[in-house]
């Protein structure tokens, strides 16, 4: 198929049903960088920072919940646009990465929502002594402005 010519139905049918298959989401790389609320974020290290955390507090919980509702909002708005955009067959397949991606960063960080899960995840973490939280911070300002 021609990258520059419009995708077809079939073609754009074939990257939604990708979307909802179960656990195709194994496997995805998460974005570096996606745009949420006007502001470019680091998707992968906010994420990496967050699945990191040896002990979550109730503001931590509260804040990844917060995050959590905004990248869910973020592919839902995605995935509609690959739904019904005017697209090329790269603009969709580029849409769809992106939302696959994110898609793996809610499933990660929904784990973290069940105390069960936590509470083993912890204990396996391999945590590094240069895992900033400046980018996690700055998104959380952002982010509680705007609610």
């Amino acid at each position: 198929m021609d990258k520059e010519s419009e995708i077809s139905e079939r073609e754009r049918n074939k990257l939604l049903n990708s979307l909802h298959r179960r656990l195709f989401w194994v496997g995805e790389q998460i974005p570096r960088t996606i745009r949420l609320e006007g502001k470019e974020v680091n998707l992968h290290e906010v994420v990496w920072e967050i699945v990191n955390k040896r002990k979550y507090s109730p503001k931590d919980l509260e804040n990844i919940q917060i995050f959590l509702d905004t990248l869910y909002e973020k592919e839902q708005k995605c995935e509609k646009y690959l739904e019904e955009g005017n697209l090329t067959y790269q603009e969709a397949k580029d849409i769809f990465n992106e939302t696959a991606g994110m898609m793996r960063a809610i499933m990660d960080l929904q784990e973290l929502a069940e105390p069960s899960k936590r509470g083993s995840y912890a204990g396996t973490k391999h945590t590094c002594g240069d895992v900033k939280t400046d980018e996690w911070d700055r998104l959380m300002k952002v982010l509680r402005s705007k609610k």
